[in-house]
């Protein structure tokens, strides 16, 4: 990023309200060309994002994508009415800004009886087909207040949709950041403000970067540090429990992972946030658009001619082998790239062995096991004791990304640490090591400038 200031922490709000908290310097320049790049990618990319959105038919959103000119109907007026009800401003972030800029629908799923995930759509942007759901947790508790893991943008129709599932007049006790990565803590002050009632939990060492800030001036107040996990908070003691995953600390402790592990006694659940997510093999999130998967599955997709064109990883000769729709294609090459970010060439176009090799199975990212895990394995292996000692009869594990499986199991969720046993081994599921290729060479630079002492 130019310029002598890096924006440390991007908190938005509904209605236009956003918080910017940066590093010491000048950064008006800075700001200011960052401002008129998103405007322009917003325009670029997200353009058919909302053209094909809340339209009443399938034949209807078919012709709302391909229409360049319509008069206007009653559908563009709900179209307009959905936009304003989804608003929610974000042009900043580090080290990339977080899409969509301006509006994000909001859908809900009932997981368990009193559990329910709400989910919005997240991504980096720049129509490069990195692209995910991000889910907030909420559970009911016995005295009928809600406990809310790891929020979300709390749009208009984000807080409707919450009424419409708990009650016109719910009430939100606590409020938990299970995680210290930026594009979960973001959505937290603004959610916080939007129920002021509430207490505020967030894990142990929450962090900004480059330059440490205390967390008010993050826009996190009065948040309680979950420290000890023998004992919980009083106000959910009795129907959750958690265990710590972390500190972990890297670029000379400016930068650190650390991540709660959620249990709900009545519903047998685990909450996760990025530890392990699960790959469906057939079903994508509701919330990513149909037409951005066939899009990003087609032969015309800008990320295949960008590939082809720069010959990234000699991709340019490599053929599809056509033997899946676009849409699903367009799932498979999504999965790899929002986990290994840059997967090998061959793999992009033809994504069926790399995916197949994760599919229907709890996976540790890519990212996450290169930069941070393989690091730790001996941590991981005391936190993974802990979980299975003490949350018994777990029989069912939410993680804030990727599908809610209503088929896996602790035990799947716990296979995927398997690797932690050894003091080497890599995760059986990354099924072709040139996936990995570009995240080691970060990882080599990192360890050269020694970023893990």
């Amino acid at each position: 990023m130019s310029g002598t200031t890096t924006a440390l922490q991007t908190v938005g709000g509904t209605r236009g309200e956003v918080v910017h908290v940066v590093a010491a310097g000048n950064a008006r320049t800075t700001m200011q060309r960052n401002k008129i790049s998103a405007a322009r990618s917003l325009q670029r990319e997200n353009h058919r994002f909302f053209s094909s959105r809340n339209t009443t038919t399938t034949t209807t959103k078919t012709t709302a994508a391909m229409s360049t000119e319509s008069t206007p109907t009653s559908d563009d007026e709900n179209n307009n009415s959905n936009n304003k009800d989804r608003f929610f401003l974000n042009f900043f972030g580090f080290p990339f800004p977080l899409v969509p800029f301006l509006f994000r629908e909001t859908k809900v799923e009932k997981i368990y009886e009193n559990v329910y995930a709400f989910t919005q759509q997240q991504g980096i942007g720049f129509g490069l087909g990195v692209s995910t759901n991000v889910r907030m947790t909420v559970i009911k508790l016995k005295d009928g207040t809600l406990w809310v893991k790891d929020p979300i943008a709390p749009t208009e129709e984000c807080i409707a949709l919450m009424k419409e599932t708990f009650g016109e007049d719910y009430r939100v006790s606590s409020v938990v950041l299970g995680t210290t990565m930026y594009e979960h803590k973001i959505f937290l002050p603004s959610f916080a403000r939007a129920h002021k009632n509430a207490k505020v939990f967030v894990v142990p060492g929450q962090f900004s970067f480059p330059v440490q800030l205390p967390n008010p001036l993050l826009g996190i107040s009065n948040a309680t540090e979950l420290l000890d996990s023998s004992n919980p908070p009083p106000e959910w003691l009795d129907e959750i429990q958690y265990e710590i995953l972390g500190t972990f600390n890297l670029f000379w402790s400016q930068y650190r992972y650390s991540e709660g592990t959620f249990f709900h006694k009545k519903s047998k659940t685990l909450l996760v946030t990025d530890a392990a997510v699960y790959v469906d093999g057939e079903n994508p999130p509701d919330i990513i658009p149909k037409e951005e998967l066939r899009d990003l599955g087609s032969e015309e997709s800008f990320t295949i001619k960008l590939l082809r064109g720069l010959n990234f990883k000699g991709g340019r000769d490599v053929e599809r082998a056509n033997d899946v729709s676009d849409e699903i294609n367009g799932w498979r090459r999504m999965t790899l790239f929002s986990l290994f970010i840059a997967p090998d060439a061959k793999n992009i176009i033809n994504p069926a062995k790399s995916f197949n090799a994760m599919k229907n199975k709890f996976v540790v990212s890519p990212i996450v096991y290169v930069i941070v895990f393989q690091f730790f394995r001996e941590e991981i292996r005391e936190w993974k004791k802990n979980c299975q000692r003490r949350f018994i009869g777990a029989n069912r594990v939410v993680a804030s990304h990727f599908p809610a499986s209503k088929k896996a199991t602790a035990k799947d969720f716990y296979l995927a640490f398997k690797f932690a046993d050894s003091d080497s081994e890599v995760p059986s599921y990354y099924s072709d090591p040139l996936d990995l290729g570009s995240l080691e060479l970060v990882q080599k630079v990192l360890n050269f400038i020694k970023v893990y002492d």
